[in-house]
């Protein structure tokens, strides 16, 4: 089992943070460049071991414990507090695909985010 980051995760719609210890996280990085331009080719992958919540399309994940939250006692409108939260930190990414392996020997959440 491979450990090496926390995680936090932003529900879609609610904005509720969950935070996950001990996580395995893997960041690509990268650009190609094509004949019709360049491509990014940027993905995160995210093995979560121990978890009561799982992740959805649209989450947002951000490696580490992050402490940011989105709070409507503030008075702040959403896109505000997104565009604080995009400021705090812009290497966020998007759920894009989840895969729930939590049966067998090493049961698991792949989490696959842009």
């Amino acid at each position: 089992m491979l450990k090496n980051a926390d995680c936090t995760i932003y529900e879609k719609d609610t904005y509720t943070r969950h935070v996950i210890h001990d996580v395995y996280w893997n960041d690509s990085r990268g650009a190609a460049v094509t004949k019709n331009g360049v491509q990014v080719q940027d993905s995160v992958l995210v093995y979560i071991y121990y978890s009561d919540y799982v992740p959805k399309n649209g989450d947002m994940v951000v490696r580490g414990a992050v402490n940011f939250e989105f709070d409507a006692a503030m008075q702040q409108t959403a896109s505000a507090s997104m565009a604080a939260f995009r400021a705090s930190y812009p290497q966020f990414a998007v759920v894009r695909n989840v895969n729930d392996c939590r049966y067998g020997g090493l049961p698991h959440i792949e989490v696959t985010a842009r």
